[in-house]
């Protein structure tokens, strides 16, 4: 899209790039499209060109959204002797077919998805994509790696992890507070391979009330050095939910199968809230 009235300051400027905005949006409408990157690109008349960019987190065909990502990025556009020529392009775009307006309106208590999105296009242009990140699934069944971060602007690539480990959420519960990587623990057990009766942790004694378990996690056996590294194919982990006796829950897991040549090994890598 392209803007050739004259323009000599900077709400001439603003002004004029509403006016692509608009047009851009309606012509993605028409083709049930929506922008995921936008760059503006100002001809100035001393043959000097000036750009700007955002992005967002998902297809957007909204103006006035849009219009508000551009307001800090044009506050460091300056006209100087005026621009000749001012194009809106749209390099990255998504499906985005019409959506059904809910009957009844939001009630206040929740954002929604919608403003959700908005909220992070705006951090993430105001304060740099790299500063805003959310939670990815990544192909590995072992709790402290089965996330990565990813900056909220980047495309998903969830499809790869999902066609390896299904949709790559458990059915059991998980912990509110996932421990970056699990913490020794001493164990006391009626039975080897059985759930512990007491253990200490950070030099305080917790005595179990209940023990739910074990849920069984391997390893991930798809890498290529699994079947030539026997300490990661004994990289075997039997976790169980337990309560202590003053109500708190944690989730703790024994380090391998039971084996009579080593005593086995325990592990905290959670708390229940």
């Amino acid at each position: 899209m392209a803007f050739a009235e004259p323009i000599g300051h900077a709400d001439d400027v603003a002004r004029a790039t509403r006016a692509l905005i608009d047009d851009l949006c309606r012509r993605l409408a028409a083709a049930h499209r929506g922008a995921r990157r936008l760059e503006l690109v100002l001809f100035r008349t001393d043959a000097t060109v000036a750009r700007a960019a955002i992005g967002t987190s998902r297809p957007v065909r909204s103006p006035g959204h849009l219009e508000r990502l551009f307001r800090h990025p044009l506050e460091g556009l300056d006209p100087s002797f005026g621009v000749k020529v001012m194009i809106l392009a749209a390099p990255a775009v998504d499906p985005l077919p019409p959506a059904q307006d809910p009957l009844v309106a939001d009630n206040g208590n929740s954002p929604g998805d919608e403003a959700a999105a908005q909220l992070v296009d705006r951090l993430s242009n105001r304060l740099g994509s790299r500063h805003v990140v959310h939670l990815m699934p990544r192909a590995s069944h072992l709790p402290e790696r089965a996330c990565d971060e990813r900056p909220a602007l980047a495309e998903s690539s969830a499809g790869e992890v999902v066609a390896l480990l299904g949709d790559g959420r458990s059915r059991r519960p998980r912990p509110v507070h996932l421990l970056p990587w699990p913490e020794p623990i001493e164990v006391v057990a009626p039975v080897p391979d059985g759930p512990p009766a007491l253990f200490r942790w950070r030099r305080a004694q917790h005595r179990v009330a209940a023990a739910e378990g074990p849920e069984r996690i391997g390893p991930e056996w798809w890498l290529e050095d699994y079947g030539h590294d026997p300490e990661r194919q004994a990289q075997i982990r039997d976790y169980y939910r337990i309560e202590d006796a003053g109500g708190r829950r944690f989730w703790v897991f024994r380090d391998g199968p039971y084996r009579p040549d080593r005593p086995p090994r325990w592990y905290l890598h959670g708390l229940f809230a």
